[in-house]
């Protein structure tokens, strides 16, 4: 007996359709980590430190043993661009 396989989402379906229109007028897609260094979500877009995007209420920061630097959850689309 074949078991049945499923199917795509209708939004997920949905999504790779306008994505498909798009690039069809020639816009480009990137896709980058959910999780960002600080130097790559604030320091290289040019948000200064008093910057209210820094502010804890806004920003979930977390400490990487693997790197020296904070990490932060991407809170734009801005990183993946630099």
């Amino acid at each position: 007996m074949k078991i049945p396989t499923g199917h795509q989402h209708p939004l997920t379906k949905m999504i790779a359709e306008i994505n498909s229109i798009f690039a069809e007028i020639g816009f480009v897609f990137a896709e980058g980590p959910e999780a960002e260094s600080e130097y790559y979500n604030f320091d290289r877009l040019n948000f200064p430190k008093n910057h209210p995007a820094r502010d804890m209420q806004d920003t979930f920061l977390f400490k990487n043993n693997d790197v020296k630097e904070s990490m932060v959850l991407r809170t734009h689309t801005s990183p993946v661009q630099t």
